[in-house]
């Protein structure tokens, strides 16, 4: 029986154990809230607190196998990673550990939409917007972040590092091409947070939003665009409404016109119809003209055929937006006499 007594309070002792790790707060996940979607840019911040004193080890891990490992500061309360994302859903694990082995394992799901991918156009409902920029997040930032902007209007920065989005934000311009006005770290020339009509519910609910459509903040710099786009008789889709950021890239890109694919999967992704190519007259040989895989003989840069090569992307006077008024001189800009 003695022993049987003694055992009572192990046995007690475990039982309380197992209570404390379901019920203790051990972490706190900042940012994102639950389900969170991200709009076209594969770029999410983790923000995290410890919440009890044993906690000696952070580990983050995305789906696609990244890891993120931080040593608990008893001096410190929270701890940030920016991950890059792959489109569609993504998962987050985070786990608090002590002495090696795991307190506590939290879960976060992130949506990356896309424009021109129409299988991520719309997350699942479960998803819902979450910006990082309000007042309260911005105070727990600022534990280590410089939060404010401190960039002149119209001045490239001299040494971009000295950016106060730069440290967060870098990876956004890992990309072979990098629009000016996110290369130079003038963030705030875009990011106005000014609502558009699209977007028009999320005003004021952070102080960098970009207005949908976006062509009031891109026809800023590109003014001569719009005097030279006003009287033309036909106009694409993305450029009529507005919306320059469903083919292009705002920020960086792999290909040239920071174009979100290359032209001619940018411009099948809507227009399937054309894939095989049929749409385009027979030449003489009774074959169809190619519409891609070979050069573009009126390229001066040696670029390939696509279907920029026969139409204006933005706009035209012609029927088709083709790039030239009569078929003939479209047809001259290739076959020279």
């Amino acid at each position: 029986m003695k022993h049987v007594f003694l055992l009572i309070p192990i046995l007690l002792g475990c039982a309380t154990s197992s209570v404390w790790a379901a019920t203790d707060p051990v972490l706190e996940i900042t940012y994102p809230k639950k389900e969170a979607i991200v709009y076209e840019e594969e770029l999410v911040s983790i923000v995290v607190s410890p919440q009890h004193e044993d906690v000696d080890t952070i580990v983050m891990t995305t789906d696609s196998s990244e890891i993120y490992k931080v040593h608990v500061d008893k001096n410190r309360t929270h701890y940030c990673h920016n991950f890059m994302l792959h489109l569609g859903e993504n998962i987050i694990d985070i786990v608090a550990m002590r002495d090696g082995a795991a307190m506590k394992t939290f879960q976060r799901k992130v949506f990356v939409t896309s424009k021109v991918y129409k299988e991520f156009h719309f997350a699942p409902e479960v998803f819902q917007k979450s910006f990082l920029h309000t007042d309260a997040q911005e105070k727990v930032c600022s534990k280590c972040h410089n939060m404010s902007v401190n960039e002149i209007p119209g001045t490239a920065f001299e040494d971009v590092s000295q950016s106060h989005c730069f440290s967060c934000h870098v990876k956004i311009n890992f990309k072979k091409y990098a629009h000016a006005p996110s290369v130079n770290w003038l963030c705030t020339s875009c990011h106005n947070g000014k609502a558009g009509s699209f977007n028009a519910k999320d005003a004021n609910k952070t102080k960098f939003l970009v207005a949908d459509p976006i062509e009031s903040v891109c026809l800023d710099c590109h003014e001569k665009k719009a005097k030279l786009w006003k009287n033309k008789r036909f106009h694409h889709e993305p450029a009529d409404s507005g919306r320059c950021n469903k083919c292009h890239n705002p920020h960086a890109s792999d290909n040239t016109n920071y174009l979100r694919k290359p032209v001619w999967d940018l411009c099948t992704g809507c227009h399937k119809d054309k894939v095989d190519g049929a749409h385009v007259v027979k030449t003489f040989g009774r074959k169809m003209h190619p519409t891609h895989n070979i050069k573009d003989p009126s390229s001066k840069q040696g670029d390939e055929l696509s279907c920029v090569s026969c139409h204006n992307p933005h706009v035209s006077n012609a029927p088709f937006l083709l790039q030239s008024d009569t078929l003939m001189s479209l047809c001259s800009r290739c076959h020279k006499k």
